[in-house]
C-alpha cells in the first residue's frame, strides 16, 4: 500500500511540472489569431432556387463560390443564396453599369467572393473568354467595370495529305472543325471537295491561333492557304486585309478572286446520288425522262444554302418537286431547289444573299428517298450546275495591288517550305 502511495504521489508530481512548463513556455509566445473558413452552404440552400454552386475555395479573409444561372434566375438570387442580404442586391441595382449584372443569361457563371460576416466584397461575371464584369467593394462602396483579357494571336502553319474524307483529314492534320469548314469555305467556288478530291492530294495551311491569359481559346482566320487536286493542279488563297484591319477577301496569287457568283454546290458535305443527265430511267415514274439537274443525298434537315444573291420568285409545292424554291439571280441566272421537308424563314419576294439558308433537304413529292434536285437555269435553258462556268468577282482592289503582291509572295514562299513532316509554328509576318 505504501509503495502504491508513493507511486502515485511521484505521478502528481510530474504532471504538476508538466503543467508549469506548458504554462511558461506558452506565455513567452505572442498571442496567434486564428480564423476559420465559412462553413458549406450547401445544407442552407433552398432546392427550389435551382441554383449550382459548386467549386467552393475559402481564405482566412473570404470565401469564393461559383453559382450558375438557372432558366429565369437572377443576381438577387444567387446572392441570396449565399445568405447575402436583398440590400445589397437593391445597392447594385442601383449602380452605374448595374446592367452588367443584372442582365444574365441561363447557363452563365458568378464568381462570388464574400466575408466572415457573409458581406459582399466581389463579383466576376466572365461575360466571353475576352471580357469580364467585375465587381469590386471599397471603402466608398461598390463599383462595378468591365475588364478586357486581351487577345494574343500566334501565326501556326500545317500540313497533310487527303486519306479519306477531307474532313477527317485535316482533323489529321491537327486542324479545329472550324478552320476545317473555313477552309471549304474559302475554295468553295475553285474545288468541289465532293468530287474532286482523291487520295494523295496534298493541303496547306497558314493560320491564326488565338490566346488568353496563355489559355488557347480558339482560330482566327485563315492568312493563307493551297490545296493539290488532280495530281499538279494548284489552288491558292491569300487573304487581304486593309490597313484598319478588315478583311476584304481571299485572292489567288494571280490576284484573282476566289468569291463566284455562284456557290458549287448549295449543301455541305453530302453525296451526288444523281447526276445531270440527258436521259435516266426515273425511280418513281418507271420511265426514262431526262434529269435536268444534280441530287444531293443526305438527311432528313440538313441545310440549303443559296447559292448565290437574288430574289425567291417561287416558294410553294409542286406535285412533282414538292416543297420547291425558285430564285432569280442577277441577269439571267435561276435557280431551283426541290423536294424539301421545310423552308427556311425567307418568303416569296424576299431577296437572299450567298450561303444563307432557304430550306432544308426532304422527301417531298416524288422522291424515294432524302434528297435535294438542284437544277441551274441561263435564260431558262437548263444547263449541268457541275459543268457551268460562274461569272468572276472583282479582282484585288487597284489601291491594294502591290501590298497585295507583296504579302502574297512572302506567304507563298511559306507555303512552300510546309510539307506533312515539316510543320512548324510560323515566324510573325509584319
Amino acid at each position: 500500500m505504501q509503495a502504491f502511495i508513493k507511486k502515485l504521489g511521484f505521478i502528481v508530481t510530474s504532471l504538476l511540472l508538466v503543467s508549469l512548463y506548458a504554462f511558461n513556455s506558452d506565455a513567452s509566445q505572442p498571442f496567434e489569431k486564428q480564423t476559420l473558413p465559412l462553413p458549406p452552404l450547401h445544407s442552407q440552400l433552398d432546392p427550389s432556387l435551382g441554383l449550382d454552386i459548386s467549386n467552393k475555395t475559402s481564405s482566412a479573409k473570404w470565401a469564393k463560390y461559383s453559382v450558375k444561372i438557372p432558366k429565369n434566375g437572377s443576381l438577387s438570387e444567387a446572392l441570396d443564396s449565399l445568405g447575402i442580404s436583398a440590400a445589397t442586391a437593391f445597392e447594385i441595382k442601383k449602380l452605374k453599369n448595374s446592367r452588367y449584372l443584372t442582365q444574365l443569361r441561363v447557363g452563365d457563371t458568378l464568381h462570388i467572393w464574400v466575408d466572415q460576416s457573409r458581406e459582399l466584397q466581389k463579383i466576376d461575371y466572365p461575360r466571353t473568354r475576352g471580357l469580364h464584369y467585375q465587381l469590386t467593394r471599397s471603402d466608398e462602396g461598390f463599383k462595378i467595370q468591365a475588364v478586357e483579357h486581351p487577345v494574343e494571336t500566334k501565326i501556326v502553319s500545317t500540313a497533310g495529305v487527303i486519306k479519306h474524307s477531307f474532313y477527317l483529314s485535316g482533323q489529321d492534320a491537327g486542324l479545329s472543325a472550324n478552320t476545317i469548314m473555313n477552309l471549304a469555305d474559302i475554295f468553295n467556288w475553285e474545288i468541289d471537295f465532293i468530287r474532286q478530291l482523291r487520295p494523295g492530294d496534298p493541303f496547306k495551311v497558314i493560320y491564326e491561333q488565338r490566346f488568353i491569359d496563355g489559355q488557347y481559346v480558339g482560330d482566327g482566320d485563315i492568312l493563307a492557304a493551297e490545296v493539290t487536286t488532280a495530281g499538279d493542279d494548284k489552288h491558292t488563297a491569300f487573304l487581304l486585309r486593309s490597313a484598319k484591319g478588315k478583311n476584304i477577301g481571299y485572292y489567288d496569287i494571280h490576284k484573282h478572286n476566289l468569291k463566284k457568283a455562284f456557290l458549287r454546290n448549295p449543301v455541305d458535305y453530302v453525296r451526288i446520288t444523281s447526276t445531270y443527265k440527258p436521259m435516266r430511267f426515273h425511280p418513281v415514274l418507271k420511265k426514262w425522262r431526262a434529269h435536268r439537274g444534280v441530287d444531293y443525298g443526305g438527311p432528313v434537315g440538313t441545310p440549303i444554302h443559296a447559292v448565290g444573291e437574288g430574289q425567291i420568285v417561287k416558294r410553294g409545292w409542286s406535285n412533282s418537286y414538292g416543297r420547291v424554291i425558285y430564285i432569280k439571280h442577277a441577269g439571267k441566272y435561276t435557280t431551283v431547289y426541290a423536294h424539301m421537308s421545310r423552308f427556311g424563314k425567307f418568303k416569296q419576294g424576299q431577296w437572299v444573299k450567298q450561303g444563307q439558308v432557304i430550306g432544308y433537304i426532304g422527301q417531298s413529292g416524288l422522291a424515294t428517298g432524302p434528297h435535294l434536285h438542284y437544277e441551274f437555269r441561263i435564260n431558262g435553258r437548263f444547263v449541268d450546275p457541275m459543268k457551268v462556268k460562274f461569272p468572276d468577282a472583282a479582282p484585288v482592289p487597284k489601291k491594294y495591288r502591290t501590298q497585295f503582291v507583296e504579302y502574297a509572295a512572302l506567304m507563298h514562299s511559306q507555303l512552300d517550305r510546309l510539307t506533312p513532316q515539316n510543320t512548324q509554328l510560323a515566324s510573325r509576318f509584319e
